[in-house]
């Protein structure tokens, strides 16, 4: 008898991506392997929970317990999703929560007795690294490894993080994985005859990251595009700021730069950055990447990226540089990077790792 595997995702362009029919339009990593998941084994459904909607309601009334733990630990605890998805999450065996948020807010109501006999598999990207704004915060770190317990599984981004995850939550080491992370190369790839234009493209929106130390590390007499909804302070430079672009509007960028460059903060145990770098290394574009362990453990520097270390803007300008001023390097690096994306961190890799972590359970 095949599985109810569901879903639970926060993602609000998830409608244009996911059609009635079945089918997908557009990118689909963020889909996180469920399509592509053995049908035999299992019956797959999904939830979607868009986190923009006006709160009222259910909303509201779990608004004020969610907003003291967002300003301690500065991530979300969107309670209510159980409640608005009581039935399709009561039908499921097994409950894939895609994020942090979504985790801790079904692990919360499995701790308090609702959803005992389901088996839940959370993918956690922040956690690991959060903790340093609450590390001191006893009750809630104690809070938050009493609800990563109930956790059948816990995927990390990177086998890196797990030590330290491991610690200071509390947990059983041998329910935390690695689910590498995977980008569409159906959709993220390389537009033949595009031309390349002379600018460093730059994306993102994440609290992490760091275009301050790229405006900073500019050199004179480039161009720079950021896609972005932040705030950006240009210095007067030559920098082009782009918002509200689209799937493939955004591809096309990607196709058309010179160079990608994904600055972050200083993060120790977060993959800050990985989608729009391995989407930029899809469309075959030479990527400069903030340094940190988690990315070391799935590009090599000098070869399928470079790096440069965090919020230095001397060494990040150099490296730009260096790419700008070295046509056969950055042909080489954007190839190697290509390649290794194209062999490993793919969308059907994901699914495959996730369908033999979800046959265990």
């Amino acid at each position: 008898m095949k599985k109810k595997v569901l879903f639970v995702y926060r993602f609000n362009a998830l409608n244009d991506i996911l059609l009635d029919n079945g089918k997908t339009v557009g990118p689909t990593e963020f889909l996180w392997g469920m399509n592509y998941l053995d049908p035999s084994l299992y019956d797959i459904t999904y939830v979607n929970a868009p986190r923009d909607e006006r709160k009222t309601g259910i909303r509201r009334l779990f608004s004020v317990l969610e907003y003291p733990f967002r300003f301690f630990a500065k991530i979300g605890l969107p309670l209510e999703i159980y409640l608005l998805y009581k039935k399709e999450i009561d039908s499921a065996d097994i409950i894939v929560c895609v994020n942090d948020q979504i985790s801790l807010s079904l692990l919360f109501w499995k701790a308090v007795g609702f959803l005992k006999q389901k088996k839940m598999s959370c993918i956690v990207m922040s956690l690991q690294e959060r903790i340093k704004y609450f590390r001191w915060n006893y009750p809630l770190v104690w809070f938050m490894g009493f609800l990563l317990r109930r956790a059948d599984t816990l995927l990390t981004l990177s086998e890196y993080v797990q030590s330290d995850f491991v610690h200071d939550y509390h947990l059983n080491k041998k329910k935390v994985q690695t689910l590498y992370f995977g980008v569409d190369t159906e959709f993220w790839k390389p537009i033949e005859g595009i031309a390349k234009e002379d600018f460093i493209l730059s994306i993102g929106n994440d609290m992490n990251r760091d275009f301050a130390t790229l405006v900073t590390a500019l050199p004179t007499g480039m161009h720079l595009k950021v896609i972005t909804k932040k705030s950006v302070d240009t210095q007067g430079k030559n920098i082009e700021i782009l918002s509200d672009l689209t799937n493939e509007e955004v591809r096309e960028m990607y196709n058309k730069a010179k160079i990608v460059v994904i600055p972050s903060i200083a993060v120790k145990n977060e993959s800050s950055g990985l989608s729009s770098a391995t989407q930029a290394m899809a469309c075959a574009r030479p990527v400069i990447i903030s340094g940190a362990q988690t990315m070391y453990e799935l590009f090599e520097d000098g070869k399928e990226c470079l790096y440069y270390e965090p919020e230095n803007p001397e060494d990040l300008s150099s490296k730009i540089k260096l790419l700008a001023d070295n046509t056969i390097l950055r042909s080489q690096v954007a190839i190697r990077g290509y390649k290794k994306v194209c062999e490993i961190y793919t969308c059907k890799k994901m699914g495959e790792q996730l369908n033999y972590i979800l046959s265990k359970l």
